[in-house]
């Protein structure tokens, strides 16, 4: 499927998608997003149903376009579909698991579901569920990341399957030069994460945004260091001082890792966050910030300063309007 026909399937005049960065996409960015153009995505999965209402009261007050929410396939949380669903939001992204269970919830209200796969099993698992679009998720994609298969090779795997469904290019996708190359590969648009985390309505603390725009070649990472929260999942961040310790101790698991016991920083609140949690560091917390989880893609190193969503949505405009 071409850009224009993706952007024609979504109502979109850009063919972007924002990434679901649970800690943050929060309001501002998901709806400063959809009103350049592109497409939020507001992640409510780790709300309690209540919560992810009220996220979304929020976020609805401030867009004057459509945006989606996101879930964990996994948990198969039909009671925030519920909640979506009666405020009238009726584009999901699933990630992370199985959507099935999910989908036929989202399907019997009426909503569409995009669905993140990272090989060609999970893209089959995923159309058969009833997916109308697919997020091809390599390897080099920073945030949670199942897929060990390089972008391209996966867009090679999945294109084929998905015929007529659009897919969705993530992993590395920073300038609008990458999303060009994505498209020259066979995608119907692409999924940007990092290149958001540094913008001006991003919530990541601003010393974890400024960590971003430093950061040279090779400064990410797959691993498991980061699992307090969220075992077994594997995940791309910067390469910071917590994982040098966790991986010169040999990628301990936990309760022989090294500082564990250690409070990395504290929210607004006074929260404390203990080291290799899962929550990225944002806006009001305070202490080590920058030995927390710094999730970022490949590519990172092309991001050059925080800009505000509209302009980076202007940006990719000139290739995926």
């Amino acid at each position: 499927m071409s850009v224009e026909a993706f952007r024609e399937l979504f109502r979109l005049d850009v063919g972007l998608v924002q990434g679901p960065m649970g800690g943050v996409a929060g309001p501002k960015l998901v709806a400063a997003v959809s009103n350049a153009g592109a497409l939020g995505v507001l992640p409510i999965w780790a709300r309690d149903p209540a919560g992810a209402r009220r996220l979304m009261e929020r976020t609805s007050a401030l867009a004057r376009r459509p945006y989606a929410v996101n879930l964990r396939a996994d948990l198969v949380q039909t009671a925030h579909v519920a909640e979506a669903l009666a405020a009238d939001i009726t584009l999901f992204h699933l990630f992370w698991g199985d959507p099935a269970a999910t989908a036929r919830e989202i399907l019997a209200g009426g909503g569409r579901f995009i669905a993140t796969v990272g090989d060609a099993e999970a893209a089959r698992i995923a159309l058969d569920a009833g997916a109308c679009a697919l997020v091809a998720q390599g390897v080099e994609a920073g945030g949670h990341v199942l897929s060990e298969t390089p972008l391209e090779a996966l867009l090679a795997e999945v294109l084929p399957l998905a015929a007529e469904t659009p897919v969705l290019a993530a992993g590395g996708i920073v300038t609008p030069e990458d999303a060009a190359r994505a498209l020259v590969l066979g995608a119907s648009g692409v999924l940007c994460g990092s290149r958001f985390v540094a913008s001006d309505e991003s919530e990541a603390h601003d010393d974890y945004k400024l960590a971003l725009v430093e950061a040279g070649a090779d400064a990410t990472v797959r691993s498991l260091c980061y699992d307090l929260g969220w075992s077994e999942a594997p995940h791309r961040t910067l390469v910071t001082e917590t994982y040098r310790r966790w991986a010169a101790a040999g990628a301990a698991p936990m309760g022989d890792r090294p500082g564990e016991e250690d409070v990395m920083f504290t929210t607004a609140e006074g929260t404390a966050i203990p080291r290799y949690f899962v929550a990225p560091p944002a806006q009001g917390m305070q202490g080590q910030v920058l030995e927390g989880a710094l999730y970022a893609g490949s590519g990172v190193e092309r991001i050059s300063a925080t800009r505000s969503a509209a302009d980076l949505v202007a940006d990719f405009a000139a290739v995926l309007a």
